[in-house]
Formats: structure tokens, C-alpha cells, sequence
């Protein structure tokens, strides 16, 4: 049974303490934004509220509902007219669960949103009221400018009625990082024991944690302070915030979590008096969440839980090298991190060695090899008037992804690839052109859908305007192996390709797809090796394609002497057939050098082409970039 007999322990306290009614126990909650209650008052929270739970007015409300001095129904708001829930909402109410029907909980409420912890200390106060900032104005004078001087006064009079029983802490985003913030709670603890003759051993007090790590917390630094407060004040209790669901700010809890966070507040208190907390339906997050996206500041909190693990890496290609995560509480690895720019980025863990992806993020990376998750870095990150990404879903017509199956001709097996059809492609009748996109090495069909955003980036192009409607066909390029493209062995490996597009693929996606089957209605284009494959099957087989793009690809000058030699002897075979040839490389790329040097050799045969480089190296980032660029080039 919840409502049992006070322990030995709370019943000796409460006999040693002179008060005109022994079963009423209050509490003095102070602190800054989250103990004023920054969440949204639901229905729910203002239904079902004992009797015996009672909030002293620690101001007068404009419209006379309450007044200063005054005992009321703990119905929120609890702080001052016009905020919101708080954490001492639920602490009231979880108490309540556990004591004695004969019992009271009242709570004195004085707090203000950014406050420092010099705004409740006395010889500070004057000089802090100087520098307040203007917002924070009207706050200070609710209290007559002097907080802590409000919050003794009203424990005055609440001392008339019953035992101050606690005292509850919600205070330390202002003064994250500040080394002397444990000292100076002192100084307000030990001067509230002073004006109220109190003992310490009879007056606990909770602090409460700020938006925790693995919730991405601004201000989560702060905790490592918060919990060494005991090593100053003896009988402090760190209230942990751990796993509770926080605001869009990442500053301040949401509603849910301030009901969460008031629960571990009271479970706190009945573990000091000795009375079991026994949920119902205790707390605990099905996981934590990763990645956790801050649309505010467009930083990404990471979490993995590995409690065996001795070290825990993130390796991401926004960071230059790994960065070290920090092993919290039940054995959850966390890292707060903000990428410079806006962008999809893979990411994985390295555990104790080994590379893994994200558990707990469905957004995975398809590659033969490597492990690796995506986190997206929405536009609203960076203000709520920035303009969607391309590569975010809009409210445009969107197309469709098909995954079809074929039999290669050259490998004699069963071989995957991917299309896209436009919007309105089912009903439309048309036939269309096509764009044959080819992975990377190591990628699989499914990396341009999955990683480069094809078919959004695309649907939003088309809706602007800005590209043809197209079907894009998605091949799986892995021949069985893969010569560097500096080796004149890659050339075996590009022609076997280039049987496998015109002898299987192609043939197989005219006859099941409305396509314009002629080469001005033909594009290829590719990604690394993808890069290379086009290139060299549109210059094996120029009667077939019109559009050709290389993504961070090259050929060899050698490769281009030895297998396509009438072009260096007449540039007019390739000016007059194709009506763009494109190269776009990062100039940190490593294949930097031998795509300016194919880019050379062309200038050097007078061949014609369009260049584009961009600042980072062989990313996906990059190759999302050339595709954007040549989707507004093709079939034109």
C-alpha cells in the first residue's frame, strides 16, 4: 500500500520539531526558469489534485485569485500568474501517493526565470538587481527586488501552519561552469537555516540536474557541478535528470518531463524519511533517443549504450578524427556536437575498436563494407525562416521508388537496381528520358536513394521547375572487383560494366518503363567508381548517351590514349554528340589531383567540358551537390 505508516525515521523528526501542526510538511522551492515553470499547463495537470496538497501565494495575482501570505489548492501555475508547470507540481502530488491520508504537503514557491544564484544571496542581490536584464525587471519587483528575503517571509508565516520539511532546488543554467556556485548555494542554505531557525539535519535539500547529456542539454556541463553538493552542504541530494524528455530549447523541460522530474523529487524525499517509492508504473525511457537534433543551435546530441565498453569514439566526416564520448550514468555514452555546416552526414561508433552504426537511428548508410548511420541537419535549424533543403520533403508532388530485379547478362546472376518515376508518371501516358545514376564503390543500389536524396531532391526541382521530369535508374555497380582507377587493369572492370548497362540493364528498364529511347534522351553520371563507369561506357558507346557527368571520377590520360584514342585525334566525335560533359571534385578530395588532370588532358584535345570544384573532399555531401547541379543540366 502506497499510504502507509511514516518510518521511524520521519516520525522522529517530525517529534522533535515544534510546529502547530505536525503532519503538514512544507517545502521552499526557489530557483530559476525550470523551477518557475517554463512548460505549457496541460488539462491534466490541473485535474485531480488533492486536497491536502496547498501552495502560500508568494504574490498577489492581478486578478485577486490570490493573494500574497494566502494558503491555496496547489492548482498551477504555482510561481507567479502566466508561468507554467514545474517540477513541484508533481513532487506535491507523488508525496501525497505515500503518506498518511492525516498528512499535508504545502509548498512556498519564489523563482525567476535566468536568475543567477547571486540573485538569492543577500550581499549580492543590490548590485545583481543593477545589471538585471530588462525582461527580467518585472520578476524582481513581483518579489519587491529582493527574492530571498520573499521566500523567508513567506516561510515565516508557513511555519505557523506546519514543519518545514525540505527545501527544493532548481537553479544552475546561468551559471554554468561556475566553480564557486556549490560555495554560494551554501551561503543561501545555511542563511535560510539562520532566519528560520532550522536544523540542517531536519531541512534537506534537493537540487535538481538541468536538462541532462543525453538529452542534448545546453547547459549539461552544469550537472557535474550540481552533483558535488553534497561535498559542501551534507545534507544536499542531487535529484539526476537523466533521460527526461526536454523543450524544442533544449534549456527547459517539457511538460512530461517536468511530471517526471517532480516524481524524482518526491521519490528523493521518501528515500530520505524512509518510506518506499514504489511506482505503479515507474519511469524509464524505452532508450534513449540518437540522434537528438537541436533545431535552436543545430547541434546533435549522440548517445550509445554500452556499459561493458572502455571507450566510445564518434567518427563522422564533419569531425577531422574521432571525438571521445563520455560514459554517464547506467552505462549511456554521450557527446554533444555541433557540425559547421547544414547537411546530411553519416556517423558511426567505435567500440572498444570495433565500428558500428547507430542502434538506435533507422537511418542507415547502405555500403558493402563500412557500418554507418545518417543525421540530418533540417534548415530550421539555422532559423525558422531558413528555406528548406533540397534534400528535405516538402509539400510537393512526389514521385515513386521502384525495386526491380533483372538478370545479368554478364555475371549470370540476379542483379538489383533502383528507379525513380516522376510525379504523375502512372497516369500521365508519357514516355520520359533517362538519367542511369551509378554508386560508389563499396555503395549499393540503394545508396543514392537512401544517402544522395534523389528522389526528394528531385521531386523539389521539378516542383520549382528547375528540372525535367525523368525516370533515374539506380544500378548496383559492383562487378566483383574493383582496380583503382589509376590502374590500366580498371578498364576490364569498366568495360564488364558497360555490357552489364546496354546488354541487361537497359534493355530490361525500356521494356518495362515509358522511356524516350534515343541518346539525347539519355544521361549517365556516377559517384567515385559509379564516376568512372559512366565515363567510360558514354565514351564506349557515344550513340547511346548525350549527357555525361563524372562526381569525384576520372580517367587516366593512358586510360583515354589507350582505349579511346579517336577522340584525342578529333575532339568533334565528343563536342558534337554530347551536349554536356561535366566533372565536379572536392578540392581536398584525394582524387583532387587525377580529376584536374583528366580535366587537363581534355583541354589539351580541345575537348569540350564543364568543371565545377567545391571546397571538402570524397564525401556524400559533395556528391549531393554535382547531382543537384547536373539535374538542372540534363535534358535541357
Amino acid at each position: 500500500m502506497k499510504r502507509s505508516a511514516l518510518s521511524l525515521a520521519l516520525a522522529f523528526t517530525i517529534l522533535t520539531v515544534s510546529a502547530q501542526d505536525k503532519n503538514f510538511h512544507i517545502f521552499l522551492c526557489f530557483g530559476q526558469s525550470n523551477m518557475e515553470g517554463n512548460a505549457r499547463i496541460e488539462s491534466v495537470d490541473s485535474v485531480g489534485i488533492s486536497d491536502r496538497f496547498l501552495n502560500l501565494s508568494a504574490v498577489d495575482f492581478s486578478d485577486k485569485s490570490r493573494q500574497k501570505g494566502k494558503w491555496y489548492k496547489a492548482v498551477p501555475p504555482l510561481c507567479r500568474e502566466n508561468t507554467g508547470l514545474t517540477p513541484v507540481d508533481y513532487f506535491g502530488r507523488t508525496l501525497l501517493e505515500y503518506l498518511p491520508q492525516d498528512h499535508k504537503v504545502g509548498v512556498v514557491h519564489v523563482a525567476i526565470g535566468g536568475i543567477s544564484i547571486d540573485g538569492f544571496m543577500e550581499d549580492r542581490i543590490d548590485e545583481y538587481r543593477k545589471t538585471a536584464p530588462d525582461w527580467m525587471v518585472p520578476m524582481l519587483q513581483s518579489y519587491d527586488n529582493h527574492p530571498y528575503k520573499r521566500l523567508v517571509e513567506m516561510a515565516k508565516i508557513a511555519k505557523k501552519k506546519g514543519v518545514i520539511s525540505g527545501i527544493l532546488l532548481h537553479q544552475g543554467e546561468t551559471n554554468t561552469g561556475d566553480p564557486e556556485w556549490c560555495r554560494n548555494v551554501k551561503k543561501v542554505y545555511d542563511n535560510l537555516l539562520k532566519d528560520l531557525d532550522l536544523k540542517a539535519q531536519d531541512v534537506p535539500l534537493l537540487a535538481g540536474e538541468v536538462v541532462a547529456a543525453d538529452r542534448g542539454g545546453i547547459c549539461a556541463s552544469m550537472n557535474k557541478i550540481i552533483d558535488t553538493l553534497d561535498r559542501v552542504i551534507p545534507t544536499a541530494h542531487t535529484v539526476f535528470s537523466d533521460g527526461i524528455t526536454q523543450n524544442f530549447d533544449f534549456l527547459h523541460f517539457n511538460a512530461a518531463g517536468y511530471r517526471e522530474l517532480g516524481k524524482r523529487y518526491a521519490a528523493e524525499m521518501l528515500k530520505i524519511w524512509g518510506i518506499p517509492y514504489t511506482p505503479e508504473q515507474d519511469y524509464h525511457p524505452s532508450s534513449p533517443e540518437s540522434p537528438l537534433v537541436n533545431v535552436s543551435s543545430g547541434s546533435v546530441t549522440f548517445n550509445l549504450k554500452a556499459p561493458n565498453a572502455e571507450s566510445v569514439l564518434l567518427s563522422s566526416q564533419f569531425i577531422n578524427e574521432p571525438v571521445p564520448m563520455e560514459k554517464g550514468r547506467d552505462g549511456l555514452w554521450t557527446l554533444t556536437i555541433k557540425p559547421e555546416k547544414r547537411d546530411i552526414y553519416p556517423y558511426n561508433f567505435i567500440v572498444d575498436g570495433v565500428q558500428i552504426s547507430d542502434p538506435l537511428n533507422r537511418e542507415i548508410f547502405p555500403n558493402e563494407t563500412f557500418k554507418a548511420s545518417l543525421v540530418e541537419i533540417p534548415a530550421m535549424a539555422f532559423g525558422p525562416d531558413a528555406e528548406p533543403f533540397l534534400y528535405e520533403t516538402q509539400d510537393v508532388p512526389h514521385g515513386k521508388m521502384s525495386f526491380c530485379t533483372y538478370k545479368s547478362p554478364v555475371l549470370g546472376t540476379w542483379r538489383p537496381f533502383v528507379a525513380y518515376t516522376p510525379p504523375g508518371y502512372e497516369t500521365s501516358g508519357k514516355h520520359y528520358p533517362v538519367f542511369y545514376l551509378i554508386s560508389g564503390t563499396t555503395d549499393t543500389e540503394e545508396t543514392w536513394f537512401r544517402v544522395g536524396r534523389l528522389n526528394t531532391i528531385l521531386d523539389n526541382l521539378i516542383a520549382k521547375g528547375k528540372a525535367e521530369p525523368m525516370i533515374v535508374v539506380m544500378p548496383y555497380g559492383n562487378m566483383g572487383s574493383t582496380p583503382m582507377p589509376s590502374s590500366m587493369a580498371a578498364t576490364k572492370m569498366y568495360t564488364s560494366f558497360t555490357e552489364e548497362l546496354t546488354e541487361g540493364i537497359m534493355p530490361y528498364v525500356e521494356k518495362e518503363f515509358r522511356t524516350i529511347n534515343d541518346r539525347e534522351h539519355r544521361a549517365i553520371a556516377g559517384f567515385s567508381r559509379g564516376g568512372g563507369q559512366s565515363l567510360f561506357s558514354a565514351l564506349s558507346r557515344p550513340e547511346l548517351f548525350s549527357w555525361l557527368a563524372s562526381y569525384s571520377a576520372y580517367l587516366t590520360p593512358e586510360m583515354m590514349d589507350s582505349c579511346f584514342p579517336q577522340y584525342g585525334k578529333d575532339p568533334s566525335l565528343l563536342n558534337d554528340r554530347f551536349n554536356l560533359v561535366w566533372y565536379g571534385v572536392g578540392n581536398e578530395d584525394f582524387l583532387y589531383p587525377s580529376v584536374v588532370e583528366n580535366r587537363k588532358y581534355l583541354d589539351s584535345k580541345g575537348i569540350h567540358h564543364e568543371d565545377m570544384t567545391t571546397a571538402g573532399g570524397h564525401t556524400w555531401m559533395n556528391a549531393r551537390t554535382y547531382l543537384i547541379e547536373t539535374l538542372q543540366k540534363f535534358f535541357k
